[in-house]
């Protein structure tokens, strides 16, 4: 179900600085490696870029994807990452299982009874349309006790979980932890599944989880992402990725010489002398002069008349007819609209 854009401000906790450093000297990837990131609930995109530019200190080549629902803080996120759509991450045309790494902070709330964090991780992680890859890495940031219902889904998708709650200087705040997990290719099943969820259950309760500063020497090794053409488009029109899409694409090399050239923005110097009541009536009717006369609006026009003379003859007449342009001043006032000639 498409998330209301009533909720787009709602919930909104983006990931503080000191706990998305932490989070990133978790990561690591080897040099030149290409690998695709992405951030479903991206906010202003600070959290995707931080995870972008350490990936990318590494020397791995980085494309960074970020998906936002709310109009400014996507305007925003446009400038810190590579590819950015305004919408919900449900309405977003992505192609699935492109990606090695999923910087995951949904929104803290609940709808229809189950938790919204629970809700983004099933549909992101789906085996069919989920967009990580199977071997890619999963950030999942939550609050603590929302670990007991995303347990399954964890336990069942996931090899080689991990959980840290943030500093001590945040993790009073909303009690967040960190999620670090690797897909699985199918499904975990049976007693394991089950052990590890009530593992993960008992960890929504426990008050001595790791800290995420934690020198325990766990990192996770970002894959090489699949070798596709990735398609990555919002559910509407965006104006301005229509715009970057025209200026990709090899027809704009065809046609943007057929074009008419950008008209250059000119300045009228100031005349010599002052102008005469005629100079100013030219000026105005060839609109070099702004017609905003306050109260009054003033629009110069000029017309093609054609003078006809009739000369008498002997065999009979001659009709002359001479054209030649003539301007008028069109007045507009609160009392009515006048033609000067």
């Amino acid at each position: 179900m498409a998330r209301l854009a009533s909720e787009a401000k709602g919930g909104y906790y983006p990931t503080p600085p000191k706990e998305m450093e932490l989070v990133c000297k978790k990561l690591r990837v080897e040099p030149g490696t290409k690998v695709n990131i992405i951030d479903p609930c991206a906010g202003e995109g600070d959290a995707l870029k931080m995870a972008s530019d350490h990936l990318k200190s590494e020397g791995g080549n980085v494309t960074s994807y970020g998906i936002e629902i709310e109009a400014t803080r996507a305007g925003k996120c446009r400038s810190k990452l590579d590819r950015v759509v305004r919408c919900g991450y449900e309405e977003a045309r992505v192609t699935p299982k492109a990606f090695s790494f999923m910087w995951l902070n949904p929104p803290y709330n609940e709808r229809g009874g189950e938790r919204a964090e629970v809700t983004f991780l099933r549909d992101l992680t789906d085996p069919v349309s989920g967009k990580l890859m199977n071997g890619g890495v999963l950030g999942y940031c939550i609050p603590q006790y929302v670990l007991a219902q995303a347990a399954p889904i964890l336990a069942a998708r996931f090899d080689d979980l991990a959980v840290y709650r943030f500093t001590d200087e945040n993790f009073p705040v909303f009690k967040q932890i960190v999620v670090f997990g690797v897909r699985r290719t199918k499904a975990r099943q049976g007693s394991e599944a089950r052990e590890i969820r009530e593992w993960l259950k008992e960890l929504s309760r426990e008050e001595g989880l790791p800290v995420l500063d934690a020198d325990d020497g766990v990192t996770y090794l970002i894959p090489e992402s699949p070798a596709v053409k990735i398609t990555f488009r919002g559910s509407v029109t965006d104006p301005l990725e229509v715009a970057g899409d025209i200026v990709r694409s090899p027809v704009w090399e065809e046609i943007k010489y057929l074009l008419p050239m950008p008209r250059k923005v000119s300045s009228l110097k100031p005349p010599v002398l002052p102008l005469k009541p005629a100079h100013d009536a030219v000026a105005i009717a060839a609109g070099a002069i702004g017609g905003n006369m306050g109260t009054h609006l003033l629009v110069g026009m000029t017309k093609k008349v054609v003078d006809r003379q009739v000369i008498p003859e002997e065999k009979g007449e001659k009709v002359i007819e001479t054209e030649r342009p003539r301007t008028t001043i069109r007045v507009f006032t609160p009392e009515g609209i006048y033609e000067l000639e």
